[in-house]
Parts: C-alpha cells; sequence; structure tokens
C-alpha cells in the first residue's frame, strides 16, 4: 500500500505490539501486570517511528499498560503534536492465575491441552481461559469494538494501534484464512484497513518490525 492511498470511506490502522519486557525476555507471561520496556524494547520501539511517519499518522490509541504507551511515545519520536489516547480495552488479556508464570509453569499447573487451546485463534478455543481470567473471544471483542468506537467518534483516519502479543495474535488471526498467524514478535507491526460504512477490517500484504 502506497503512504498516500486511502479512500473516502476507509481509515488505516498500523497495529504493533510493544517492545521487549525483562519478562518477555523470560518468557514470562505478563497478562495485566504493568512490567515495563528494558533497554532493548525501547530500541525496537524506536524502529517503529520510520514506518509512522511514511504512513502519516495522527494519532495513536494505546493501551495504557506502560509497555504499550512507552513503545507509542518512542514510535512517535520528538512529533508531540500526535496523540496518544490510552485505553484499557488494548490491554493484554487478564490471565487470571496464570499471570506471572512461565510457559513450563503453566503447562505443569494447567495442562498441556488447555495451553494449547488458549494459543489457538480457531473459534472452537474462543472460550479458553486460565481459571480466573478472560477468555479469547472476549478479548478479540473489546479490541474490535473500542477501535471501530474510537475512529467513529473522532476525526482521524490514520491512527496506531499500540497493544500486546496475544491481542494482536487474535485480532490479526480474525482477519486471516483459517486464523494463521506467525509468533507476534515484539515490536512487530501490522497494517489494516477499516472501512468506516461497513466497519470492516481487512489485513493488508505488509508487515514490518
Amino acid at each position: 500500500m502506497h503512504p498516500q492511498e486511502l479512500k473516502s470511506d476507509e481509515a488505516l490502522i498500523l497495529l504493533f505490539r510493544h517492545g521487549e519486557t525483562e519478562w518477555n525476555r523470560e518468557g514470562r507471561f505478563q497478562g495485566h501486570v504493568d512490567i515495563p520496556l528494558n533497554e532493548t524494547g525501547r530500541m525496537q520501539a524506536k524502529r517503529l517511528e520510520k514506518v509512522l511517519r511514511k504512513y502519516k499518522i495522527e494519532a495513536v490509541l494505546s493501551s495504557d499498560l506502560s509497555r504499550a504507551v512507552e513503545t507509542a511515545q518512542h514510535a512517535l519520536g520528538v512529533d508531540v503534536r500526535i496523540p496518544v489516547f490510552q485505553v484499557p480495552e488494548l490491554r493484554e488479556a487478564f490471565l487470571g492465575e496464570a499471570q506471572g508464570l512461565t510457559y513450563e509453569e503453566m503447562e505443569n499447573r494447567f495442562g498441556v491441552e488447555t495451553l494449547e487451546r488458549w494459543r489457538s485463534n480457531l473459534p472452537h478455543a474462543h472460550d479458553a481461559k486460565f481459571p480466573g481470567g478472560e477468555t479469547g473471544g472476549a478479548v478479540l471483542l473489546r479490541t474490535q469494538t473500542v477501535i471501530a468506537k474510537f475512529l467513529s467518534e473522532h476525526p482521524y483516519r490514520r491512527i496506531g494501534v499500540s497493544s500486546h502479543g496475544g491481542v494482536l495474535r487474535r485480532l490479526v488471526g480474525s482477519l486471516t484464512e483459517g486464523g494463521l498467524v506467525p509468533p507476534v514478535q515484539n515490536g512487530m507491526l501490522y497494517g489494516v484497513t477499516f472501512n468506516l460504512k461497513t466497519r470492516v477490517m481487512t489485513l493488508l500484504g505488509w508487515l514490518a518490525w
């Protein structure tokens, strides 16, 4: 997609995952636990600035967790004119009893099947959750709803969305055939168009990080 190409009834959304944290490095699930970026994460966030500038982003909608907010701020660089709107609906999934655990600890406590269902984007697994946590389907619904609401209430037509791996995996998975999504690495970015009339999202054929 060329930076200037955008139909009158479309909005452009650049979805990106926050940069690395120490818990990411340890393979520990964060959920709603507010863990800041580490130095690698800040570097990953700064690399997004070139893409956001190229596509003339007008505003950023961000999870209110500090790792996402800080990523948005670094990605915007010195251009303080571009507002960052913090919304809790873009937070990572609330993982209940699984928050703070590693993959191995989660497998031992909840079983391999539960972990595999949680990581699946297929419709039959949308009800998967950990004890005390929210379902993958709930994560997808709140994400889709808040982005559509924001675009319907604001004049911006080129926005960034700074969020989390589990959130983006489900959102992007809902836009692909069979829900297949490659691992969403820290700092990864996806382009999506949003039809303002039909409220349908379409995944573009490019990504960067």
